[in-house]
């Protein structure tokens, strides 16, 4: 783990923003940062819940998702298969911020034209190649559930990543993801049945939305 005391989070470093984290390509490096959001940038429509999460977990430790999605790395880097891990970025290390908290320095994702790779769905919107679009399907459903079959505590199908490593090749990658899932009762996304179970169900859902756009675009 570092210090990283000052960090440039200019807006043309900035890479991409959820409802919780900002992230920053660091300049000179293949890597790019995580942290909270800062409160001046929450828009009109942040839940209160969400913006008082980010004034409580930044400093702290174990409530942190950057120290819960490092952590996990870990951990997925000992059980999974190597070519199942490589969806996942290379490297994660830990860092803290006097002035933003903890967060994370990660491998830094480009296409091969150097380009930020984009969402799955934002990918099958920019073709109308069906057989592209096919790949696309195919890849994510086999990728979807290898991970399920894993347990892996990956939720959110949208936030996979199309990186192109040619003119019509590509990869599956994740770099957006929170193990810690809310649950009724706590400690339930640490059964293996619970995971799977709520994986399956996500990609179906998922995979009902895709499939509704491919109907609709033709």
């Amino acid at each position: 783990m570092q210090n990283l005391h000052t960090f440039d989070t200019s807006s043309e470093l900035l890479l991409g923003e959820g409802s919780l984290r900002s992230c920053y390509r660091i300049p000179g490096e293949p890597r790019c940062v995580k942290f909270y959001r800062d409160p001046s940038t929450h828009k009109p429509w942040t839940k209160a819940r969400t913006k008082c999460h980010i004034r409580f977990a930044r400093f702290i430790l174990w409530a942190n998702a950057n120290y819960q999605e490092w952590r996990y790395h870990r951990r997925l880097k000992r059980q999974l298969p190597p070519d199942l891990f490589a969806v996942f970025p290379e490297s994660v290390e830990l860092v803290r911020s006097a002035e933003r908290g903890w967060g994370i320095v990660e491998s830094l994702l480009v296409n091969a034209d150097g380009s930020p790779p984009k969402r799955i769905l934002d990918e099958m919107t920019a073709t109308r190649d069906p057989v592209l679009q096919r790949a696309l399907l195919d890849a994510a459903a086999l990728l979807l559930n290898r991970l399920a079959d894993h347990a892996v505590r990956f939720f959110d199908p949208p936030n996979l990543l199309v990186q192109w490593t040619g003119p019509r090749t590509f990869q599956l990658r994740i770099t957006d993801f929170e193990p810690n899932c809310k649950t009724v009762i706590p400690g339930l996304s640490l059964i293996p049945s619970y995971v799977r179970s709520k994986a399956r169900r996500r990609n179906q859902r998922f995979f009902k939305r895709i499939k509704t756009f491919l109907l609709d675009s033709r």
